[in-house]
């Protein structure tokens, strides 16, 4: 009989044992996977502010680099669509499944307690059995008695027995199944999301392979030297006619003849009058001249600023006309680059 109970006992050390290490395991286990899925999300977070940077930042960039940008922000953010749905699941079929197993041990420790109080009433009834035979060998009714109540003891004992073995063995094999049942969910989980993000950015590598970044490079010098030939048309005009037209007019002949008729006007006081009236006859033809030749060379000033004003509009047409010929160019060219998300809306619309 006593060898009986300390089987026994070593039975409920053992599932003790048991229930005591599925307590800590799945207990470390479940406070891993969820930091694991805290970590993902925050993971998540910060990839939503990186695509929001680069969005940001392409809209400061030239076509090409532009294109290549907008590109990876929106194959990020729909990666992190997909990383969202794992974290969801993580959370439903890992986390939650063994967060119930602290409830799940709870509950078997309670059991056990229970089969350890039969096993030590039988304990009891025995020792007490054994008492009444040494004090009392000869009193039968109430050896009978205490024998009677170890019967029943170790009946209750045994009964406790077999459900605790059922009890711990159906736990065994649950565990069992949820151990391999989460963990085949969690590399599922794992694996749809990996297998989603390696589609989707196998499509933005092909397309960040696909950026010339000599045309960006072009467009950026294009524009430098637009910036530095204006800056130098600017800078050369009008003081130039205008310089050239005063020492044109200091020099003409008007002036000398100025000086010449009143100097010879001065010298002849009393010359005759045929002579003074040719004199002035020809002050006010030199005059006229020399108002006709500054009228001329206002109008030249003129026509050359015109041409000037005319050659610019030109060259703004024709650079206008050269970006919007080259816009619709990389427009034909750029059609066909789209981010996988832009295609995955097209394709389930």
């Amino acid at each position: 009989m006593n060898s009986f109970i300390s089987r026994r006992e070593v039975q409920v050390r053992s599932m003790e044992q048991t229930m005591k290490h599925a307590e800590k395991n799945l207990g470390e286990i479940c406070s891993l996977l969820a930091s694991y899925t805290r970590k993902t999300a925050k993971l998540r977070d910060k990839a939503d502010l990186l695509v929001a940077q680069l969005f940001d930042i392409s809209s400061t960039e030239d076509p090409e680099l532009q294109i290549g940008l907008k590109i990876v922000a929106e194959d990020l953010a729909m990666v992190q669509d997909y990383r969202q749905a794992q974290i969801e699941r993580l959370e439903t079929r890992v986390v939650h499944p063994l967060k119930a197993y602290g409830e799940i041990v709870k509950n078997k420790r309670t059991n056990l307690k229970k089969f350890s109080t039969d096993l030590d009433r039988e304990q009891k009834e025995l020792q007490k059995l054994e008492k009444i035979r040494r004090r009392n060998p000869a009193d039968r009714q109430s050896i009978s008695q205490a024998e009677v109540n170890v019967q029943k003891a170790s009946n209750n004992a045994q009964h406790s027995m077999r459900k605790l073995e059922e009890t711990i063995t159906e736990f065994q094999k649950q565990k069992l199944e949820d151990i391999k049942r989460i963990f085949t969910d969690f590399i599922t989980v794992e694996m749809l999301f990996h297998a989603k993000a390696l589609e989707v950015f196998t499509h933005t590598h092909c397309n960040l392979e696909a950026i010339n970044t000599q045309k960006d490079l072009e467009l950026f010098t294009g524009r430098i030297r637009m910036t530095d030939s204006q800056a130098g048309h600017q800078d050369s005009p009008l003081s130039t006619h205008s310089s050239h037209f005063i020492s044109h007019y200091s020099n003409s002949p008007l002036a000398s003849l100025k000086t010449q008729g009143l100097s010879s006007m001065q010298a002849s006081n009393t010359g005759q009058r045929h002579r003074q009236q040719y004199k002035q006859y020809k002050e006010v033809a030199k005059r006229v001249h020399g108002n006709l030749q500054h009228q001329r060379g206002t109008e030249e000033l003129e026509l050359e600023q015109e041409e000037d004003d005319e050659d610019d509009d030109e060259e703004e047409i024709e650079g206008e006309e050269q970006d919007e010929s080259e816009s619709d160019i990389e427009k034909g060219r750029h059609t066909s680059r789209q981010s996988y998300a832009a295609q995955y809306a097209q394709m389930h619309r």
